[in-house]
């Protein structure tokens, strides 16, 4: 009986350890199949596809980037070869580069899937990726590249009614066909690597009084009077207007036109750090923004809502960072009654039959304010531009509406910005141009954005 029962005793063991052997065996598998399900092992897809991408550059020629009128930017002549740039400076920290030894970069690694590999039927017929179609405008890029060359900071581009961007130009930059044989010499200049026009957020100074303004309206004390003696104290400090500036008795409108900073100071603080707050928020300032190309990043904090981070926040500078992009953004909202649209880069994807398989498209964004608020702020920035002795641009000499910015940096030096859209009665375009690390003003950016109207309404 006892000998039964040990035999017993053992058949359960053996049964158990059987068991827990079998569950193991089906955790251990379950594992090695969750990671090549799609989504389930990211480090698994990413190996996977850079395993496809290695066989499809032997057999493929890679796709080509061109511009919205059909222009080459990129193209490549057999698989694996070498990859040709039409423009080697304006359009390299924006397309970016294909390389053996360097990999991707910019819209080169964004799209490499479709680039490199596309179905393109059988038989004799060439292998080639995709090509793919941006909204930029070759021709402005290379013409705002040139604009802004000589100095630190970036010009934006875009359509006002669908989002389309049309120039993302930055400075300083690099020769894409260089990016092999002189690779550790371009990779030792500061910020070649990072566009300033989206992915190099900072202190925007007065052109922040965009939304500012729309707090102000909103509440209904655009009319009220302030009196600006030229600075203001707040929590012991003395905060000025630019230059120590003095303007009197001014309400809203003065009050934007002179860029008084006094002003704009005066209005947040009677009306709260909690509403300020909400009124970023609306602008979607400090949240991640995803586009078709990229993610934008800005910083909007008010802290514990003090009176001085209030204050110095009413006009750009406190904690605030924001990049020309998102900036090109809030403009373009004011511009559009309210609306704001997302900006998109990829206007198409052509598969190697010549079928569209992406294509881009004005998509809303969110309602920033009512039209009457809009209005208001249009009429305004269009008295700024006149009162800047900004030129008319075009054969039909329409006029420009816009914002300067200048945000003290600390060290000496500015931000100096520009925001603008035209015509100013009809918005098509917005342009917004900025200047880092530069001892110059906003005003001083005039040329380069009425060289682009011109230039844009022009070849209408």
């Amino acid at each position: 009986m006892k000998k039964n029962k040990i035999n017993f005793l053992r058949r359960t063991q053996l049964l158990q350890s059987a068991t827990l052997i079998c569950v193991i065996l089906m955790i251990i598998s379950l594992v090695r199949v969750s990671a090549l399900l799609p989504g389930v092992s990211e480090e698994a897809d990413k190996k996977k596809s850079q395993a496809k991408a290695k066989v499809y550059e032997k057999e493929y020629v890679r796709g080509s980037i061109l511009d919205r009128n059909g222009n080459t930017i990129a193209f490549s002549q057999k698989p694996g070869g070498t990859r040709t740039y039409s423009h080697p400076y304006a359009f390299s920290n924006l397309v970016g580069y294909w390389s053996k030894i360097y990999g991707t970069y910019g819209v080169e690694k964004t799209m490499n899937d479709v680039l490199v590999h596309s179905d393109c039927g059988n038989g004799d017929q060439e292998k080639r990726g995709a090509d793919v179609t941006l909204t930029i405008d070759a021709a402005l890029q290379e013409q705002a590249y040139k604009d802004i060359k000589k100095y630190k900071g970036s010009v934006v581009v875009m359509n006002a009614k669908t989002g389309e961007l049309l120039a993302l130009a930055s400075s300083p930059t690099f020769n894409v066909t260089e990016i092999e044989e002189k690779w550790k010499e371009i990779n030792e200049k500061e910020g070649v690597f990072f566009s300033n026009a989206y992915q190099n957020p900072v202190a925007p100074g007065s052109v922040f009084k965009l939304v500012t303004s729309k707090e102000i309206i909103e509440a209904g004390i655009e009319k009220e009077e302030v009196e600006d003696t030229g600075s203001l104290k707040v929590n012991g400090q003395t905060i000025r207007n630019y230059g120590g500036k003095a303007y009197g008795s001014i309400a809203y409108r003065e009050g934007f036109v002179k860029s008084s900073n006094v002003y704009f100071m005066n209005r947040a603080l009677k009306l709260g750090g909690l509403r300020l707050y909400k009124t970023g928020r609306s602008f979607l300032l400090g949240e991640d923004i995803s586009l078709d190309f990229a993610t934008l990043h800005s910083n909007f904090d008010l802290k514990d809502y003090e009176d001085n981070i209030v204050a110095t926040t009413a006009f750009g500078q406190g904690e605030t960072l924001v990049t020309p992009l998102q900036m090109a953004m809030i403009t373009q909202s004011i511009a559009n009654d309210g609306e704001m649209l997302k900006p998109y880069l990829f206007k198409s994807v052509v598969n190697g039959k010549g079928k569209t398989t992406q294509e881009g498209k004005t998509e809303k964004l969110v309602k920033t304010m009512d039209v009457d608020t809009a209005e208001e702020i249009k009429e305004v920035m269009k008295e700024a531009g006149e009162s800047y002795g900004l030129s008319e641009v075009g054969e039909q000499g329409y006029s420009i509406a816009a914002k300067t910015g200048t945000a003290e940096r600390g060290d000496g030096t500015n931000n100096a910005w520009l925001v603008t859209f035209a015509p100013a009665d009809d918005p098509q375009y917005i342009i917004v141009a900025n200047r880092l690390k530069t001892t110059e003003i906003g005003k001083t950016l005039a040329p380069v954005v009425e060289d682009l109207y011109d230039t844009l309404f022009d070849h209408e």
